[in-house]
């Protein structure tokens, strides 16, 4: 089995405008997710925005998101699968789709 992270992508606003309420329900559909996923779910977190990149052989430092950036990574998933598809088929139930998101899946390599 390896190991796949799901890379959250949501707009920038998605949240703005939901009520303390409407945020609780989200986080308990994440969580509900997860217990779906069962021993496939590996780990996951949301992430704060904003964010800082550090760029070249200079290393310098630009502040982010940017803004042409109409989505924003929020969050990450690590799951279990025996293959890229088996992986993006538990991307199809990721609760950020709900409210226009998307998920990009890619294999962790084994070093």
């Amino acid at each position: 089995m390896n190991k796949y992270m799901l890379i959250l992508f949501e707009h920038e606003n998605a949240y703005a405008e939901l009520t303390p309420e409407e945020m609780q329900a989200d986080i308990e559909l994440h969580g509900a997710w997860i217990q779906e996923l069962g021993d496939k779910f590996d780990s996951g977190e949301p992430l704060h925005q904003p964010a800082k990149t550090v760029a070249g052989k200079d290393k310098v430092v630009t502040d982010g998101p940017y803004i042409e950036s109409k989505e924003l990574v929020s969050g990450f998933y690590i799951v279990n699968a025996n293959s890229i598809e088996e992986a993006t088929e538990l991307a199809k139930g990721c609760p950020v789709l709900r409210m226009g998101g998307k998920v990009e899946v890619r294999e962790i390599m084994k070093f």
